[in-house]
């Protein structure tokens, strides 16, 4: 395989987990649960806001955006 197939089979992968990611992220949102992540060996809670866009509602600490709601 060569390595122009590989860097383009790799963004392939790369947009497929992005899309699901945020399939994730709406369903979430839309059923008003959270979802339990693992990041830099701490685990988060997240609390996904649909009018939001994904990488806004990732920032930040998530259970002070849970505290405001």
């Amino acid at each position: 395989m060569k390595e122009q197939e590989i860097i383009e089979m790799q963004r392939l992968i790369d947009e497929g987990v992005r899309k699901a990611q945020s399939r994730l992220w709406q369903r979430a949102g839309a059923a008003h649960q959270t979802l339990v992540v693992c990041r830099g060996g701490k685990i988060l809670e997240l609390i996904p806001d649909v009018e939001q866009d994904m990488s806004d509602s990732m920032t930040g600490d998530p259970l002070a955006r849970r505290k405001q709601r």
